[in-house]
């Protein structure tokens, strides 16, 4: 599905909107909510000690248009696989998937200097609750949790793509870093375009990254 088009949406959005991260009381036994403190923040970013701040720490940068702090959080096998739905377009094909290089490139020319983005607001609201993925052998689980999504991207001229279907995540250790005290910090390793029914007819957030490819 191509991006939807909102003109019609208020001004008043047209700054930044503030961090809303709905999430759970239950989400995550390995860290329930986003807290702030020395360990817990890095470079005016939530920390990735948790899940749960992993996933603010990309509300925080995609808002900020941060392209080096949005792709700190993800893992080096990443793979940002795109809705189905979106792959039969005969006038815009796209890949069934992409990875961490091309995310990355997406990113820069999305939210980096000499884009034409002029603000991003982005709400995540955890739908329902994680499913934890037992590590084989032992070792800290891996989460699997889905977001409804509501992304506002602002352009010259009163253009405004939204999305609005959901996001699944799956989440894990970073192997290759620690937090300032040695403390575990959790990256994204698989990202999927899906299908939110309850909110009818979605614009995925992989449709408006690709016109960043």
């Amino acid at each position: 599905m191509r991006p939807t088009l909102r003109p019609d949406r208020p001004g008043s959005v047209l700054a930044v909107a503030a961090l809303l991260v709905l999430i759970s009381s239950t989400a995550f036994v390995v860290g329930c909510s986003s807290t702030a403190g020395p360990e817990e923040e890095e470079d005016g970013y939530t920390r990735r000690t948790s899940p749960a701040n992993l996933v603010a720490k990309l509300v925080e940068s995609y808002e900020a248009m941060d392209a080096d702090a949005f792709v700190d959080c993800l893992s080096d096998t990443f793979e940002f696989w795109l809705n189905p739905n979106d792959l039969n377009d005969p006038g815009a094909p796209l890949p069934q998937f992409w990875n961490l290089s091309e995310e990355s490139a997406i990113a820069g020319n999305m939210l980096g200097t000499g884009s034409d983005v002029e603000s991003i607001s982005l709400t995540l609201t955890l739908l329902g609750n994680p499913v934890e993925i037992p590590t084989p052998g032992g070792g800290e689980s891996s989460w699997q949790c889905v977001y409804s999504t509501d992304l506002w991207v602002y352009l010259p001229n009163n253009l405004i793509f939204w999305a609005n279907a959901a996001e699944r995540f799956t989440i894990s250790v970073d192997p290759d870093a620690t937090s300032p005290s040695g403390g575990t910090l959790w990256e994204i390793v698989k990202w999927e375009d899906i299908d939110d029914p309850a909110r009818g007819e979605n614009t995925t957030w992989g449709v408006i990254k690709a016109l960043w490819r």
